[in-house]
């Protein structure tokens, strides 16, 4: 916080100096920047968040039935597309041995394995 240490160190200054008006737009100054900074912290963050689901979503393989996978995922997970589309985050589906799923979170239904619902 050097910018909030060096207004605050100028308003000592101008205090001791008994200039109450020039006190008080430096104590305003002190503030705004310290609002700015938050600003920042809170835009540096959601940047982060930004470019960890364009990360994600270059990696999102679509599939003819009703979830997605990711290119890199070598444990074969599948995700609900629903939750994927409509609020971009991964969900986790909950598969039978049937080649049901359902969703945790959205509570959607389908089918993950086709061969395995057909025959089941």
């Amino acid at each position: 916080m050097g910018l909030y240490k060096e207004i605050m160190e100028a308003a000592e200054i101008v205090r001791k100096d008994d200039n109450l008006d020039l006190y008080k737009k430096l104590l305003d100054l002190s503030s705004q920047a310290l609002d700015m900074q938050e600003e920042i912290s809170r835009l540096r963050e959601d940047n982060r968040e930004l470019k960890k689901k364009k990360d994600i979503s270059e990696k999102i393989v679509r599939h003819k039935l009703p979830y997605v996978t990711l290119e890199d995922d070598s444990d074969d997970l599948y995700y609900c597309s629903h939750c994927w589309d409509s609020e971009q985050i991964l969900i986790q589906l909950n598969c039978a041995n049937n080649g049901c799923f359902n969703c945790p979170h959205c509570h959607a239904r389908g089918v993950y394995d086709a061969e395995k619902f057909y025959d089941a």
